[in-house]
């Protein structure tokens, strides 16, 4: 039986990550960028639900694996392993709020405030990687800021979809993960 558990909370994240590659390559919305090729999407909602539903060690497995694989499949290899590193992150972001301050407890306003929390992280850890890849290709700094400044209006809007979608597809989703195992394992 517990050879049966591993293999099915394996095979779960396994799923999770599908999902992940499925919706952010049929539901996105290109935005403009002077330095990327950016668009919003609903993958780092799926992100941060993949922790607070799975855990956060399978919820970084499932999210590592599924970002991965859509960066190398839709031609931003280049860039997959630094998205793996960001949403990683994240994670560890959104974790570290919900176990010292919420206690594990999903209500409503928590799920509120880690969607808010996941997505200006989101937002606060791209800007950072935007400015520091002008500043190496040796742009001058207010270059540099304007430069990462355009590469924000999808973060923002991704953000926004994320604050959004955590607490509106968290409990439909803790419902189908609870007829397996216990929400958070």
């Amino acid at each position: 039986m517990q050879n049966n558990n591993k293999l099915f909370k394996v095979l779960e994240a396994g799923m999770y990550a599908s999902l992940i590659i499925i919706a952010i390559t049929f539901i996105r919305v290109p935005m403009p960028s002077a330095i990327a090729n950016t668009f919003v999407h609903p993958g780092n909602a799926l992100v941060v639900l993949a922790a607070l539903l799975m855990g956060y060690q399978r919820g970084m497995m499932a999210a590592g694996v599924g970002l991965f694989l859509f960066d190398v499949l839709n031609g931003y290899a280049s860039s997959a392993v630094f998205t793996v590193i960001e949403n990683l992150l994240v994670i560890l972001i959104v974790e570290m709020i919900y176990r010292s301050i919420f206690n594990y407890q999903d209500k409503f306003m928590a799920l509120v405030t880690l969607g808010i929390v996941a997505g200006a992280s989101k937002v606060i850890i791209i800007f950072i990687k935007y400015l520091v890849r002008q500043l190496i290709l040796g742009a001058a700094f207010p270059a540099a800021m304007a430069a990462a400044l355009s590469g924000l209006p999808a973060s923002l809007f991704t953000a926004l979809v994320t604050a959004i979608l955590v607490p509106l597809l968290y409990y439909p989703m803790k419902q189908i993960i609870q007829r397996f195992h216990p929400v958070g394992q």
